[in-house]
């Protein structure tokens, strides 16, 4: 632990993944006066710092705030993060805020797995959570950061009140950040719990730039590699699928975290279902990029698009092994609309000055990106 004494820390968990590397540098800003710790796997502190200097990867920051940061070795899987008696007692004693974004976020994930990586973890992050609590009995918080699509398959509207509703789930991460999300519910009872539910996070709004691809952007890469074509698709082109950029996330945790009369509270940091592109929008503002990229290339098609009910018969069709598993992981997510109740929530971020950007342009952003980064001169079909 550093030497230097600070009034207030907040303990960050999952900071090398995609929210939480953005997550970090707004913290900072939120919270000039305090410190900023955060649990990285590794063997060493000097591995977990090279492990998170890594993700934020903003020299600049450490530069200027670095002496506000520190990485500790650690497991949110295990008894007391991971880390050593002293430590954690060091920690507790001082930790305000503590932001829980560590997670499996992987669709193809087993329920075990997924249950450890979710539901394990959480109850890890709980027990210490209560550490921190009897250190700092008037002055501590738990940040959750849960999901959207605990929602399953329940049909719209969603409120933010709800939570298991007796729906069913398309796959193993939905059912594990469900049970997780209900352990944080409970321990409101115990402590002051705020809980947000980003829908599909894609990328950064001003330049695309996509630290994880997600959704329509793994069938982006795998078109733009050259690797498999995508010529149909079975999918309801009028979808909606609900997209947020990773920006509009992290800014509206920073500042909801902040807010006094938000803690406790439970916030879908979503798009909503007026605000989301259908699905054949997303894949014409895809394809445009593309012909912009590779105008000569008479090979680039859009794909067609087949009833959902055909997946099965595709997948036993001969169609290539990537594409195949992609569409087992998000067919649903192409095919059922969920329509979040945003508006209030909205409403109380633009009074902090976080407002949605429109989302073609920042779907247009998000597939420039992909395209430069991974388009081949090779025959492709844009998705």
């Amino acid at each position: 632990m550093q030497d230097k004494p600070y009034p207030h820390t907040i303990l960050l968990t999952g900071a090398t993944g995609a929210l939480g590397s953005e997550l970090l540098s707004r913290l900072l800003r939120r919270y000039p006066d305090s410190r900023l710790v955060a649990v990285v796997r590794g063997k060493s502190r000097q591995e977990a710092e090279a492990r998170l200097a890594q993700a934020v990867d903003d020299p600049a920051l450490f530069a200027v705030e670095g002496h506000r940061i520190e990485a500790l070795p650690g497991d949110v899987g295990k008894p007391l993060l991971g880390l050593d008696e002293e430590i954690a007692s060091r920690l507790a004693a001082t930790t305000g805020k503590l932001f829980h974004l560590a997670a499996n976020v992987r669709f193809s994930a087993s329920l075990p797995e997924s249950r450890a990586g979710n539901v394990d973890s959480t109850r890890m992050v709980l027990d210490f959570s209560r550490r921190c609590r009897d250190a700092n009995p008037d002055n501590f918080e738990l940040h959750y950061a849960s999901t959207a699509y605990v929602v399953g398959d329940r049909c719209g509207p969603l409120r933010e009140d709800e939570i298991n509703c007796g729906q069913g789930f398309w796959n193993a991460y939905e059912q594990s950040k469900l049970e997780a999300e209900e352990l944080a519910v409970a321990a409101r009872r115990e402590m002051q719990v705020t809980i947000y539910r980003p829908s599909q996070v894609i990328c950064l709004s001003a330049d695309g730039k996509v630290r994880k691809l997600f959704g329509f952007l793994e069938f982006m890469k795998l078109a733009c590699t050259g690797k498999a074509t995508i010529k149909i698709l079975p999918a309801r082109p009028d979808v909606r699928t609900d997209m947020v950029p990773i920006d509009y996330v992290c800014d509206a945790m920073a500042y909801l975290s902040g807010e006094p009369d938000a803690l406790g509270k439970t916030f879908l940091l979503a798009a909503g279902r007026e605000r989301s592109l259908r699905l054949d929008e997303v894949i014409d503002i895809a394809y445009r990029v593309v012909r912009e990229h590779a105008p000569d290339n008479d090979e680039i098609q859009k794909p067609a698009y087949l009833p959902p009910e055909t997946f099965d018969e595709l997948a036993h069709g001969g169609i290539h092994k990537s594409l195949g598993g992609l569409l087992g992981i998000y067919q649903t997510y192409l095919t059922y609309d969920r329509d979040f109740q945003v508006e209030e929530t909205m409403a109380r971020l633009a009074c902090g000055g976080i407002v949605l950007p429109p989302m073609a342009e920042v779907i247009r952003a998000s597939v420039q990106y992909v395209v430069r980064q991974h388009y081949k001169q090779a025959v492709m079909t844009a998705a």
